[in-house]
């Protein structure tokens, strides 16, 4: 199977390749990544994959249903902008039952499908337990968490990975040619290898905001009052993607302040300097809880916690985890 564009991933694509080049279409696949990880890249290619009618590799690029913009026996729903609705996805149901215009198989692609209600949910489960056998279910979410176990029980989960430099430096060179080298690699770092992450906070100004942010975060954690800390979170209280970036950047300087304070001589995050004033400020001890702290944290982020509650819950486990 051909990728076109999606980086790293080495384990899912050896995976994916054997059952598809042989001609072996899971009837549901689950795929789950973070925003920015290719979970909607790899979900497009399978579809593409699917309808390709090339006797060689898929999807090929060059035959006719490779060609077309929008393939009739392709159909997306994308729940990023709406919710997918427990209508929209009886007329999905109905529509599963109709046979292939052309290809091979009738693709269901349902993006951002962790926006379903529980309802919904049920009603694809109907289709789920007895597909026929020309459709392919293609479904993306953040965490497979968000979906019924019902529903994951009868997918087959694939888990997008971040990608390392050495095969995200091609992609974000020529994507961000303007870009320094450094600024890259900062950016990389920062974002922990989610290639669309890195895209998205250098174009529209997230990264930039992030390494202002992150060294008054981190010496707001050990401020002798909590006030600071709390008027830093008002920043970022209508900017999701921010917080995360913010977390992020935390969580590189907590690692970096407790290599230094075992006697190591490391450097991931984008400041160096607040890494130092912590590892001279708090003990061995206190700096993992504030970087297992921090990665619980990213965890409660993920799984889309409402942004103003998350960030008292940020304010009062950050001091807590530094002692204060």
């Amino acid at each position: 199977m051909h990728f076109g564009e999606l980086a790293g991933n080495t384990a899912l694509k050896r995976q994916l390749s054997a059952e598809i080049d042989a001609g072996r279409f899971p009837h549901a696949l689950l795929i789950e990544g973070q925003p920015g990880s290719g979970r909607r890249t790899l979900a497009r290619q399978i579809a593409a994959a699917a309808v390709c009618t090339s006797s060689g590799e898929h999807p090929c690029g060059v035959c006719a249903a490779c060609r077309k913009t929008a393939h009739p026996d392709v159909t997306l729903l994308d729940g990023s902008e709406t919710p997918l609705s427990v209508d929209a996805i009886r007329q999905v149901r109905r529509e599963a039952f109709v046979m292939p215009n052309e290809a091979p198989y009738r693709v269901m692609l349902l993006a951002e499908a962790q926006t379903m209600t529980v309802q919904a949910q049920n009603a694809l489960l109907k289709i789920l337990e007895e597909p026929p056998a020309q459709v392919l279910f293609l479904l993306t979410c953040e965490n497979r968490t968000q979906m019924l176990d019902t529903i994951r029980s009868r997918c087959i989960t694939l888990t997008m990975q971040p990608v390392e430099w050495a095969e995200a430096a091609p992609v974000l060179r020529a994507r961000l040619p303007d870009t320094e080298e450094e600024q890259l690699r900062r950016a990389h770092s920062l974002f922990g290898g989610w290639i669309g992450q890195v895209l998205a906070g250098v174009c529209d100004g997230t990264f930039r905001e992030v390494l202002e942010l992150t060294p008054q975060f981190a010496a707001a954690v050990i401020a002798p009052e909590e006030l600071p800390l709390l008027l830093l979170t008002a920043r970022l209280e209508k900017n999701r993607e921010l917080t995360a970036g913010v977390l992020s950047g935390l969580r590189l300087i907590f690692r970096d302040a407790l290599a230094l304070s075992a006697g190591g001589d490391t450097s991931v995050s984008t400041a160096p300097q607040q890494a130092r004033l912590l590892a001279g400020r708090l003990n061995g001890p206190r700096l993992m809880a504030l970087a297992e702290q921090t990665e619980r944290l990213q965890e409660a982020l993920r799984r889309n916690m409402n942004n103003t509650l998350f960030l008292t819950r940020m304010c009062a486990c950050l001091r807590q985890a530094a002692g204060y």
